[in-house]
């Protein structure tokens, strides 16, 4: 299938695909985690406001998922089976999918080029590919978006994206075994940052964008505006989970309620500290990626943080993240920016699964163009 798709909520630019006749067509926003698979699906997607067609959320075998690389074969009948699920319970009838990858196996760079278009542009973005991918080149998917163009300078600035082509054949594989289509590729913290770009069009600011998934949060520091680093760490709510059960003998879905606080604990004094012991390995990772931009720019200051994904919903958690770095610190909730159907969803619950669905959403936002 052939396709292309769109920059960043248009400010940015893909520079690869065909140009031919095309029909732009919604998509499944299908974010792929360890723990959960989660779809949205957008319609009417104009300046800050969408309208919500659908959306669900289906768990994954985590032991499973993870081990995806090495043995992928349950992996994708696991994946595959729950895109089946989605969509059957949502309602959907969209049959495009727009999904992401994340982890070791992408790689995410920002670089300076001199300013170049067409045939010149894909030669030395693959030539400067080659400096930063620590994989053979011929194993990798690259692509690029072009972030900012100075022609006065004579340089732009391109985000180099390169993902391991095992990893993305599994994604495809098994989004066709669900018998939809792939249509686009891309990563987390671009996802993310479409989500985030959606709800502050005008916004030249310096954030943090920190999505704390199952085994691994996403950060994306964005610079005036604009993606600078993306970096996955490891580290989860699965982490956490984990440790509640070992410490109590409890079984898994007892320890989840008991991190959220929605079943009381055997000794709630050592449960806060298994938190903040979490907590303080999350506020760590970011600290490292903020590390990494006052490295590129001594002058780089983030104004706020805006946390999203499953554990981003521990009570107090903005506040101990505001409490360490002194700035603005909230939930990302990109359903606030859609028209609903009141007798379908209510508020309260899409004010509870929102900061979940934050990379799901940046995926749906895609207008992919079919011939």
């Amino acid at each position: 299938m052939r396709f292309k798709r769109a920059g960043p909520n248009g400010r940015g630019q893909e520079t690869t695909g065909w140009k031919v006749k095309f029909m732009a067509i919604h998509v499944l926003g299908i974010d792929i985690g360890s723990y959960a698979a989660k779809v949205v699906m957008l319609g009417n997607i104009k300046a800050g406001r969408a309208t919500l067609l659908g959306l669900g959320m289906s768990q994954l075998p985590n032991d499973v998922v993870l081990e995806w690389e090495d043995n992928p074969a349950p992996a994708r009948t696991a994946i595959s089976q729950a895109m089946k699920n989605l969509v059957a319970r949502s309602k959907l009838t969209g049959k495009y999918v727009s999904t992401s990858v994340s982890g070791d196996s992408i790689i995410v760079k920002k670089i300076i080029m001199p300013v170049m278009s067409g045939d010149s542009l894909k030669k030395a973005v693959m030539e400067e590919a080659e400096q930063y991918i620590p994989f053979a080149i011929n194993d990798v998917n690259v692509s690029y978006h072009i972030l900012e163009t100075s022609p006065l300078d004579n340089h732009m600035v391109v985000l180099l994206v390169a993902a391991k082509k095992s990893v993305v054949q599994n994604y495809m594989e098994a989004i066709s075994l669900a018998k939809l289509k792939p249509a686009v590729i891309d990563v987390d913290g671009l996802a993310l940052f479409n989500a985030y770009d959606f709800l502050h069009p005008d916004q030249h600011d310096n954030v943090v964008l920190a999505d704390i998934g199952a085994n691994m949060l996403n950060i994306t520091v964005l610079h005036n505006g604009l993606p600078m680093i993306i970096k996955d760490e490891p580290g989860g709510g699965q982490y956490l989970t984990n440790e509640i059960a070992s410490i109590f003998d409890m079984d898994m879905a007892d320890a989840e309620a008991v991190k959220f606080g929605s079943m009381e604990a055997p000794n709630p004094g050592e449960v806060a500290d298994a938190v903040d012991r979490a907590v303080g390995n999350w506020i760590a990772a970011v600290e490292r990626v903020l590390d990494s931009a006052r490295a590129e720019d001594s002058l780089f200051r983030p104004t706020a943080i805006y946390l999203s994904g499953g554990s981003s919903l521990l009570r107090q958690l903005p506040e101990e993240f505001e409490k360490y770095f002194g700035i603005r610190v909230e939930r990302l909730n990109p359903l606030t920016s859609t028209n609903y159907n009141a007798k379908k969803y209510d508020q309260e619950y899409l004010e509870y699964i929102g900061p979940q669905l934050a990379v799901s959403f940046g995926l749906a936002l895609r207008k992919v163009e079919v011939e």
